[in-house]
């Protein structure tokens, strides 16, 4: 996935960069920090990148985002906004209908949902454990063969963060984004929250706490079936694991 950074800021274009690339889709980033070397950018290649992230030095002269349209641009545009923009002027920068705003200042991880949410890519549905025990995020339901738990909203959202980040660390502060929509909650709620989630999944253990940094999915540690684990066997062998996942780790993969 090729994305086009304009920020100025090369210590936070780095670390964007650094981040995203530590997950599971890895970005081909163009990194540049004027709207000079945007312009002098080979107008073929525009349409290539899935992406542009801007911060501009006036967001609310349109002259950029008209002339990525108007060379075949259809992709979504993220603008970054200074702490010192006018927020009267958000109103102007609504009707210029930019697919999203971020403000600064933002960490690697916020802007990461941003772009994960604006490119689609965080919209899978089911992610299997094994063939007959995954988790359906549409109908919010942990199938474990013929049992079905039900969970909660919030629940859901945390489990379906957790499985597209596997096997990654999540943080407290993406739960509070991704599952609170960044509204201010306390850690012990957080922790709450992983105790409910961790009693419906039982006899699976497979959410671990990261001391000092987050939560993250584990292999199950069930004993499965022989006739699971050969089904574990072959999909690595016929090459149905993710190449985001380890290899050792293909036990838990998503279709």
């Amino acid at each position: 996935m090729k994305v086009f950074l304009l920020e100025p800021d090369g210590e936070l274009a780095d670390s964007m960069d650094v981040y995203l690339n530590s997950l599971r889709l890895k970005m081909k980033i163009k990194k540049v920090k004027n709207e000079e070397a945007l312009f002098a950018e080979d107008v073929s290649l525009l349409p290539t990148y899935a992406l542009f992230i801007l911060n501009l030095k006036n967001p609310v002269d349109p002259t950029i985002m008209h002339y990525l349209r108007e060379h075949g641009v259809d992709v979504p545009i993220l603008l970054i906004i200074e702490s010192t923009f006018d927020t009267k002027d958000f109103k102007t920068l609504y009707y210029l209908s930019y697919d999203d705003m971020i403000v600064k200042p933002f960490t690697p991880q916020e802007i990461a949902f941003r772009i994960y949410k604006l490119c689609d890519i965080w919209n899978d549905d089911t992610f299997f454990v094994t063939k007959d025990v995954y988790f359906d995020f549409k109908h919010a339901k942990f199938v474990n063969r013929d049992e079905e738990v039900i969970l909660g909203r919030k629940e859901a959202l945390l489990l379906k963060l957790l499985f597209m980040k596997s096997h990654h660390v999540v943080s407290s502060h993406e739960i509070e984004y991704y599952v609170y929509q960044d509204e201010a909650v306390s850690e012990e709620r957080i922790r709450s929250l992983i105790r409910q989630l961790r009693a419906k999944l039982l006899p699976f253990h497979f959410i671990e706490t990261v001391k000092g940094e987050g939560y993250k999915i584990i292999d199950t540690k069930i004993e499965e079936p022989s006739s699971v684990k050969e089904v574990s066997r072959s999909a690595i062998m016929s090459g149905l694991c993710l190449p985001w996942l380890p290899l050792a780790d293909c036990s838990l993969f998503l279709l």
